[in-house]
C-alpha cells in the first residue's frame, strides 16, 4: 500500500489542470511461443474533452524476442481509427491509419529496489487516402523508464518519451507516471497519467489518465 501511495503522489502534479482531460483504456494479451519469442495482441480506446468523446481507437498485434536478461527486440503492425471531421459537411468519421514499427529494448536492476528501462522505437505511419496510402510521420523515440521495485503487489514508476520526427527534429516530450499493480501470476492492472508537452512553443496537452488490463497467457 505504501508503494500505492507514492504512485498516487507523483501523479498529483499531472491532475493540477483537469480541463479536457483524457482517459485511454486498453486490454492486453501476451502467449509465450518458447523461452525467446512471444505474441502481443491489444485493443485500446482513446478519449478526450473529459472523456466525452471518442477520438480513436485502435487495435495491434506484434512479435517480441528476448536476446538474454538484458536485451530483447519487437515488430509490430497497428491499426488506427482517428476522428476527423469531413470539410464538405462538417459531419465527423474514422479515418484509417496504419503504424509499423520496431523497438530495441534494454533493461538492467541499478539497485535491489530500482529497475532502469530503456526502449528506442522506429516508427512509420500511413493514412488511407483516395490514391492509397500516404505517410503521415516517420519518428524515432527513445523512452527512458524508473521503476520502484519491492515485495508487495504494487510498482510505482516513472518515464519519459522523446519524440523525434524525421525531417523535422525534436517534436514532443511525454512525462508519465503511474503503477503496475499484479493481481497474480498472469493477471495485472496498471494505472497511469500522462502529458505531452511540445517541444516548440512549450504548449503541454491535457492530462490523460490511462488504464490498462494485462494478461499472460500459458
Amino acid at each position: 500500500m505504501k508503494s500505492f501511495l507514492i504512485a498516487i503522489l507523483i501523479c498529483m502534479p499531472f491532475l493540477g489542470n483537469t480541463q479536457g482531460i483524457g482517459l485511454w483504456t486498453s486490454a492486453h494479451v501476451e502467449k509465450k511461443l518458447n523461452k525467446s519469442f512471444s505474441v502481443n495482441v491489444s485493443g485500446q480506446t482513446r478519449f478526450s474533452d473529459n472523456a466525452n468523446v471518442l477520438k480513436s481507437y485502435l487495435g495491434e498485434a506484434g512479435l517480441e524476442y528476448k536476446l538474454n536478461k538484458y536485451f530483447g527486440a519487437s515488430l509490430y503492425y497497428r491499426y488506427i481509427g482517428k476522428r476527423k471531421q469531413d470539410k464538405s459537411s462538417e459531419d465527423y468519421y474514422y479515418r484509417s491509419f496504419h503504424r509499423f514499427y520496431g523497438n530495441v529494448t534494454f533493461e538492467y536492476k541499478l539497485t535491489k529496489w530500482l529497475k532502469f528501462d530503456y526502449r528506442f522505437r522506429y516508427q512509420d505511419q500511413f493514412k488511407d487516402d483516395e490514391s492509397g496510402l500516404i505517410n503521415s510521420g516517420s519518428y524515432f523515440r527513445h523512452k527512458a523508464e524508473f521503476t520502484y521495485k519491492n515485495k508487495s503487489r504494487f510498482s510505482p514508476y516513472v518515464s519519459v518519451d522523446v519524440f523525434y520526427l524525421l525531417g523535422t527534429g525534436f517534436e514532443q516530450i511525454r512525462y508519465k507516471t503511474g503503477c503496475n499493480i499484479s493481481l497474480n501470476k498472469r493477471n495485472s492492472f496498471d494505472l497511469s497519467v500522462f502529458a505531452d508537452k511540445a517541444v516548440v512553443g512549450g504548449a503541454t496537452d491535457p492530462a490523460v489518465i490511462s488504464l490498462a488490463y494485462k494478461l499472460k497467457m500459458k
